[in-house]
């Protein structure tokens, strides 16, 4: 018909001005129920035709003006409806590339790991934004937070200040994993906790062949040994009956952590993913 042909022609492209014709044809056709064009519509003629095209036009800018051409307040105000992104907060687990997002992130802004506690240059953080005094002792709770499972830097410090803010409070969390086998090769040859660490005092490994197989299969099993023995022993002196942590004083002589629980490089990737919970 005339009016469907009209209408198609006056629309804009877009889901916005294809609603604003639809809206003029309605106009349209409420005038004609009205009969206020009545006796025209069902056989047009030149002047009709004419007639029509300028009161569909009329009709869409007039649409398209109330609803588009908005006041600066109605503006504000239908922004605000929409809820703010949740912010997302990055979980470093040890050898797994954490230092390369820690460095992206802070490239746009954004602290994330490591660079919520201290500056560090080879990263290029320099706003850390949680307080944060780094222990001459060594601790799981407060030796590197970064590198802390979420479920026990919550439970640390609900129980303790001394980190200051959770980091992961209000968070969506993301990690990244990696696969065992390659994780613990790194381990090995990692220049802080490997098999020659490099500030190592009196390491005698220095000396020896570090691509040597049989090392480095010697080296996996002690580590695995060890933190299995830290981990069984923390629990049992750290925990109430229901899993959770207590609060504790530490010391640098006094109720240390092995320095293999403390600084958390041998720590297994599932506690940092799932709580008791699941």
């Amino acid at each position: 018909t005339l009016v469907q042909h009209n209408i198609e022609m006056a629309k804009f492209s877009g889901y916005k001005r294809r609603c604003a014709s639809l809206e003029a044809e309605d106009w349209i056709l409420s005038i004609r129920k009205n009969r206020v064009i009545d006796g025209f519509l069902s056989k047009p003629s030149s002047s009709s035709k004419r007639l029509l095209v300028v009161l569909l036009l009329f009709a869409t800018i007039q649409v398209v003006l109330h609803r588009y051409v908005t006041p600066k307040n109605d503006i504000v105000a239908m922004e605000t409806v929409s809820p703010p992104p949740q912010r997302l907060e990055f979980v470093h687990i040890t050898k797994t590339g954490g230092s390369a997002i820690e460095r992206a992130g802070f490239k746009y802004g954004i602290n994330w790991g490591a660079c919520h506690y201290m500056k560090i240059e080879e990263i290029g953080c320099s706003n850390p934004d949680i307080e944060f005094t780094p222990t001459k002792f060594q601790s799981y709770e407060l030796t590197s937070p970064w590198h802390m499972p979420p479920t026990i830097l919550s439970e640390y410090i609900r129980n303790n200040s001394t980190l200051g803010k959770n980091p992961y409070d209000g968070a969506d969390l993301f990690t990244v994993v990696r696969n065992p086998y390659d994780r613990i090769v790194s381990e090995y040859y990692c220049p802080w906790q490997g098999f020659s660490p490099k500030f190592g005092i009196g390491n005698k490994t220095k000396t020896q062949d570090i691509n040597d197989p049989i090392k480095l299969n010697n080296w996996i099993k002690d580590m695995i040994t060890k933190l299995s023995a830290a981990m069984k022993v923390f629990d049992e002196n750290n925990r109430d009956i229901t899993g959770r942590i207590i609060k504790r004083k530490q010391g640098k002589k006094y109720n240390k952590d092995p320095g293999i629980l403390a600084q958390k490089h041998f720590v297994n990737q599932v506690n940092y993913i799932f709580d008791n919970n699941g």
